[in-house]
């Protein structure tokens, strides 16, 4: 039988429907219990792009794991009530993260800094789950998230992502897998098998590969590999991917291929494919060498 671990998961979102019962009490003043998230879920009108966040409520709420009292799931209108339970002691292991808010630009202004002092938080995981999706990677890249870049993913609100992932049902599959460290999660609703091996630690590492070599590949991939990630599976889509990186022993440097004005000042240089650079660096120098274009190992 699988260990169980408790997992406590922050939805930040202010959208909400507002229910006059609610608003008199001050629900939405503080953190929302999940009792109060779940009644919202299955007694208010949701707006048709949110409808996905409420069947998330209510799957996480209706899960297994939840009513075995492994997770924990609170609601906040903003950041800065999360932040404030945050200092109170209440830490995060996921957030799911809204970006914008409609009601206040002031908000949305802030939202990058918010956003960092979540990321300070140990090992918290965060979904940037937003209608926004397409307009906030220029916001993402800023050099004071990339060193957080592992901890968190981009999601678009309402279903799809880039035509492959199911958004709302990977954040749920990948909490419930926190909450039983089970060997399985589900993508566009095929279960996939996960086995932890040297290059993936977790099944939320899927997501390294999805943002190195895209989710439509990735998909494909996995139908070849008979939906088992394992040690054989990972090397599998990476060699068949083609893909590789420059190396220059003399800087110990990664170089993307396509950088070509560094590129003359370090050679001699020698070519490593994409299973070379992670079984010898890791899937985040992979990751960081793609999405910066070089380097420097330390």
């Amino acid at each position: 039988m699988k260990a169980k671990h408790s997992v406590t998961v922050f939805i930040i979102d202010d959208e909400f429907p507002k229910i006059q019962e609610f608003r008199e009490m001050g629900v939405y003043n503080s953190a929302i219990s999940m009792e109060n998230l779940y009644h919202l879920a299955i007694n208010s009108e949701w707006q048709h792009h949110l409808s996905y966040l409420q069947q998330l409520i209510k799957d996480i709420y209706t899960s297994e794991s939840r009513v075995q009292g492994y997770v924990e799931l609170i609601g906040f209108s903003t950041p800065t009530q999360a932040l404030k339970e945050i200092d109170a002691g209440l830490i995060p292991n996921v957030v799911i993260y809204d970006w914008e808010y409609l009601n206040s630009p002031a908000y949305s202004q802030n939202s990058s800094e918010w956003l960092l002092n979540i990321l300070l938080v140990p090992d918290v995981f965060v979904f940037v789950y937003s209608n926004l999706r397409d307009q906030l990677p220029k916001y993402l890249n800023q050099s004071n998230l990339t060193s957080h870049f592992s901890r968190f993913q981009l999601f678009a609100k309402g279903g799809q992502v880039q035509s492959s992932f199911n958004a709302e049902e990977f954040i749920f599959q990948h909490i419930i897998g926190l909450a039983t460290d089970r060997g399985e999660i589900k993508i566009n609703g095929i279960k996939i098998e996960f086995t932890k091996n040297k290059y993936l630690k977790s099944a939320s590492d899927l997501l390294y590969l999805q943002r190195i070599l895209g989710s439509e590949y990735i998909l494909e991939e996995l139908a070849k590999i008979e939906f088992r990630v394992n040690e054989l599976g990972v090397e599998k889509i990476l060699n068949d991917s083609k893909g590789y990186l420059l190396f220059s022993e003399k800087k110990n440097m990664l170089l993307a291929p396509s950088e070509d004005t560094i590129r003359n000042d370090i050679e001699p240089i020698s070519k490593l494919s994409f299973t070379e650079v992670i079984s010898r660096f890791s899937l985040d120098a992979l990751e960081d060498t793609i999405t910066r274009g070089f380097l420097v190992m330390k």
